[in-house]
C-alpha cells in the first residue's frame, strides 16, 4: 500500500499576489506501519497486538524540501524499521518548536541552533542531540549594483531578527559600515520571512536561504540570474542552523535515549537518501501539495541547496562540528548590538543520543 505524504495547510514558500507564503503554519502527520525496529530490536508482538512507541516532533515553518530528509524516512518506512510510530507537526502558531519541546507538546524539536540556545537561556531545558544542517544557508540577496559589500553603505537592507541576525551585524562592523541610516550607514528594515518587499523595490536586499531563494524569486524569471548573493558560510559568518533538541530530562532516562537514537538513525537513512538518490528525492519534493505545478528546475535547484547544507558526504549525519559550535556561540555574543547570548551555554550539548545510535551500528 503507497503512502502519501501531504503537507497539510499552507506551509509553502512565499507568494505575491497570489503565491504561496512561507512561514505559514501547517501540519505533516506520518502514520508508520508496525515493522520490526532496525536499532534495539525491542520484543514486539505481532501486528495489530502491540501498540509502537511514539514519538511526536515538532519543526521550525519552511517549505518543505527543509524536511526532505523526514518526508523520505516517512515514505520509506524508515520509521517503521526503527519500531516507532510518529507524527510530525509544525509548532504552533508563534511559537519555536522548541518551545512546544520545552512545554511537553512534543517529544523532539528541529530548530537553528540560536533561537534554541537563546530558549535555553530563558530557562528551558533543552539539549541539543544532533546536527543535521552542517553548512549555513542563510543569505543576503541584493540588486545587481551591489556588487560589492561595500557598496551596501546608503542602501536598504532586510533582515530577519529572532536569532538569525548576528552574522549579518558582525559583517557590517568587518565592513567598517554603521547601522545607522544616517551618515552613510546601512538602513536596516525587519523583514519577514517572504520577499515582498525586495520584490516591491522597498529594499535593496533581502534575507533569505538557499534552499528558498529560488522559489520565492521564481516569477523574476532570467532577472534572478543577476542578482548578487551574499551567503554567510562563504563570509566565515554563518551560524548552526536545523539541528535535532530533546528535553535534558529525557536524556537520564536510557529507554528514551534508545527511542531517539533509532529515531536519528531513520532520519540520517531519509537524508542519505535524499543525498544520494537525487532524482528521487526531487518526485518527492514535487509530489507535495505546496509544489504543484513548480517548475522543476527551481525545485532542483532548492533540492540541490538543502542538499549542500548537509555537508560533505562523508561527514556523518548528526554530528556537530566543534568549530562550527564555537563559532556560533562567539557570534551570538558579539555579532548583534543586542547580542542574542549574555553569557556562553553550560551543559547545552549532548552526545548521548549520538552515541548510542553508532553503538548500536545505526550509522550512514
Amino acid at each position: 500500500m503507497k503512502m502519501v505524504l501531504k503537507w497539510h495547510g499552507p506551509a509553502s514558500p512565499l507568494r505575491r499576489a497570489g503565491r504561496r507564503l512561507a512561514g505559514q503554519l501547517g501540519i505533516l502527520l506520518i502514520p508508520i506501519l508496525l515493522t520490526l525496529p532496525a536499532m534495539s530490536q525491542p520484543a514486539l508482538a505481532q501486528a495489530g497486538d502491540t501498540a509502537l512507541p511514539t514519538l511526536d516532533l515538532r519543526l521550525p515553518s519552511g517549505p518543505a524540501v527543509r524536511s526532505l530528509g523526514i518526508l523520505m524516512a516517512a515514505e520509506r518506512g524508515y520509521f517503521a524499521a526503527a519500531g516507532l510510530d510518529v507524527t510530525v507537526s509544525h509548532a504552533r502558531l508563534g511559537h519555536s518548536p522548541v518551545t512546544d519541546l520545552a512545554e511537553e507538546h512534543a517529544d523532539l524539536a528541529i530548530e537553528i541552533m540560536p533561537v534554541a540556545l537563546r530558549q535555553r537561556a530563558e530557562g528551558a531545558e533543552v539539549v541539543h542531540i544532533a546536527q543535521f544542517f552542517q553548512r549555513g544557508t542563510l543569505t543576503l540577496i541584493c540588486r545587481p549594483e551591489i556588487d560589492q559589500p561595500g557598496k551596501l553603505a546608503g542602501r536598504n537592507v532586510g533582515v530577519w531578527l529572532g536569532g538569525w541576525e548576528s552574522g549579518f551585524y558582525a559583517w557590517l562592523n568587518r565592513l567598517g559600515l554603521s547601522y545607522f541610516a544616517s551618515g552613510g550607514g546601512v538602513t536596516i528594515l525587519r523583514q519577514g520571512p517572504d520577499a515582498e518587499a525586495f520584490l516591491a523595490r522597498e529594499t535593496d536586499c533581502f534575507t533569505t536561504t538557499s534552499y528558498l531563494a529560488p522559489l520565492q524569486l521564481a516569477d523574476l524569471g532570467k532577472e534572478r540570474k543577476d542578482l548578487v548573493h551574499y551567503a554567510y558560510e562563504e563570509l566565515g559568518l554563518s551560524v548552526l542552523e536545523d539541528g535535532l533538541y530533546a528535553r535534558a530530562a529525557d536524556l537520564a532516562d536510557p529507554a528514551r535515549v534508545d527511542l531517539f537514537a533509532r529515531f536519528l538513525s531513520a532520519v540520517a537513512r531519509g537524508w542519505q537518501s535524499v543525498r544520494e538518490e537525487p532524482k528521487a528525492a526531487r518526485t518527492l519534493l514535487a509530489s507535495q501539495t505546496e509544489n504543484a505545478g513548480r517548475d522543476a528546475v527551481l525545485l532542483t535547484e532548492s533540492l540541490n541547496a538543502v542538499i549542500a547544507a548537509l555537508g560533505r558526504p562523508r561527514i556523518e549525519i548528526g554530528s556537530l562540528d566543534a568549530a562550527a559550535f564555537d563559532r556560533t556561540v562567539t557570534l551570538l555574543l558579539t555579532g548583534a548590538p543586542e547580542p542574542v547570548l549574555t553569557a556562553a551555554p553550560t551543559r547545552a550539548l549532548s552526545d548521548a543520543v549520538f552515541n548510542h545510535r553508532r553503538a548500536a551500528g545505526g550509522v550512514n
